[in-house]
């Protein structure tokens, strides 16, 4: 998924050739799982399949954080048993340019469009504590679970405005790291299995346990 805003050096660009394999890719997955309902995607406008498509993609990468899937580790295995594992750039991506190269953040443009809503209203929900943004290099960016219908929004917003005042990377360690209390899931593998109380009471921990200035 593209994005305009640059972040380092070590943010990946995707050229005409990769983005040529990875929309055939998809192509493929799209004709297999329903081959008509693919050809009627044909007599859509352009400008529509990209914009359902990016805001599908978006909810996917969601629904994969949600469950704890680790992207990275498939894409790499997949390149070692396919025999093309990239020997150059070595370097290690910092871990704000993964997470936006993965697109598990996203742009404000982006989270507007899949849920419906026009900016400002994003920014009022970000000041009622109905979500959150982290800060890279300046700009803010959007947790992808935000946008996955399986989670219950009510729900989310409520944690969210549980952990208070924490920073916007504080609250994204604790969504998506696993956590003892919780029996080994993540908060948002909880609060999709209803767990919603168990979650509630997690939060209100660490909140106890920050120092205060």
């Amino acid at each position: 998924m593209p994005r305009s805003t640059r972040v380092g050096d070590d943010k990946p660009s995707l050229d005409d050739a990769r983005v040529e394999h990875l929309l055939r890719r998809a192509a493929v997955a799209v004709v297999l799982s329903d081959p008509i309902g693919a050809e009627a995607l044909l007599d859509f406008p352009d400008a529509e399949v990209g914009r359902r498509f990016k805001i599908c993609l978006a909810r996917t990468i969601g629904r994969a954080i949600v469950l704890n899937v680790d992207l990275r580790a498939i894409r790499e295995e997949d390149e070692k048993l396919r025999g093309r594992a990239r020997r150059n750039s070595k370097r290690r991506m910092s871990r704000e340019a993964a997470l936006l190269a993965e697109g598990k953040l996203l742009r404000a443009e982006i989270v507007c469009e899949a849920l419906g809503i026009s900016e400002k209203k994003l920014r009022k929900d970000v000041a009622r504590s109905r979500i959150f943004s982290v800060d890279v290099e300046g700009a803010h960016y959007y947790p992808a679970f935000f946008l996955v219908n399986e989670l219950n929004r009510k729900y989310l917003a409520k944690i969210v405005r549980r952990l208070g005042g924490l920073s916007g990377w504080r609250k994204w360690g604790f969504f998506t790291k696993e956590n003892e209390s919780l029996g080994g899931l993540t908060p948002l593998q909880a609060l999709m299995r209803g767990e919603v109380k168990q979650v509630l009471q997690t939060a209100t921990a660490l909140c106890e346990a920050v120092p205060r200035p």
